[in-house]
């Protein structure tokens, strides 16, 4: 069954309504789908329902939900702050951030980052991310779409942190304990992870952290490029004692191109 993203504003009792041009669109000409078809309408803030379409032009469709869309329980935020990396790399990074269940992203601009934005760039590139993750949800199954920060610079970020039960860092910079021991002895529901840009954070900036409440973790002996210690982070949610390997990213990705383009060939993440 298609997905369908369906703003919450445009949902009404048990009917709702798209007039999005791109998705209409892609129903209409690339799906050819047509009055009568079953999908599954999601509102990017948890709420989802199957229902039939009652009516499809490239300019409008209604949907006739089975029932009203309700919002379930709210449940654990993984919020990741990421430091900014080349457009690609940091695309993909919002695309496997989302179908791994990352709640808010939020790209970070700090010491040793490479790429600087204008605020017209800014505001451009989230306009993108947003897309990106919209589309990723649609595609997992996700009836939310993570949140997407407009670029900050790290210390603008951190004293927004201050209500987040547990906040960690991963980082060469100084000594940590493993990511994984300090994870699993919280008791944390929310997390805020920070990642920091290729380079790592510098010491100055894991002090700024600590004294806001961050823990120092660390994610093994290897030097990880900051997307893959990205996704290690998230992987955490699977079994304890469950390697993340090629053949797990492959799963995520869903393309061994992908993968291969990004280095994957033989990568064991370790969580002690």
């Amino acid at each position: 069954m298609h997905r369908v993203l369906i703003s919450p504003h445009r949902i009404s009792g048990c009917t709702a309504t798209l007039d999005d041009p791109k998705q209409l669109h892609h129903l209409c000409a690339v799906l050819r789908l047509k009055a009568g078809d079953r999908v599954c309408c999601f509102d990017g803030q948890g709420a989802e329902s199957a229902g039939t379409i009652s009516h499809l032009t490239r300019a409008r469709m209604t949907v006739r939900l089975d029932q009203r869309p309700e919002t379930g329980a709210r449940g654990r935020m993984l919020w990741l702050a990421l430091g900014l990396i080349k457009a690609p790399r940091f695309d993909w990074l919002i695309q496997k951030a989302t179908e791994l269940g990352a709640t808010r992203l939020s790209p970070i601009v700090t010491e040793r980052t490479v790429i600087r934005l204008t605020d017209t760039q800014g505001r451009q590139k989230r306009e993108r991310w947003r897309r990106i993750a919209e589309e990723a949800s649609t595609q997992c199954s996700r009836a939310d779409v993570p949140v997407i920060d407009p670029p900050q610079s790290f210390p603008t970020l951190l004293p927004l942190l201050g209500d987040v039960p547990l906040v960690l860092i991963p980082t060469l910079a100084v000594s940590a304990r493993p990511f994984r021991e300090v994870l699993r002895g919280s008791g944390a529901g929310d997390v805020a992870v920070l990642i920091g840009p290729e380079g790592d954070f510098t010491s100055e900036e894991v002090a700024a952290a600590v004294k806001v409440g961050a823990q120092p973790v660390s994610l093994g002996r290897l030097t990880l490029r900051s997307e893959t210690a990205a996704l290690a982070c998230l992987a955490s949610r699977f079994p304890t004692g469950t390697p993340v390997s090629v053949e797990r990213l492959r799963q995520v990705d869903r393309c061994e191109q992908g993968v291969r383009a990004l280095g994957f060939t033989q990568v064991r993440a370790r969580f002690h």
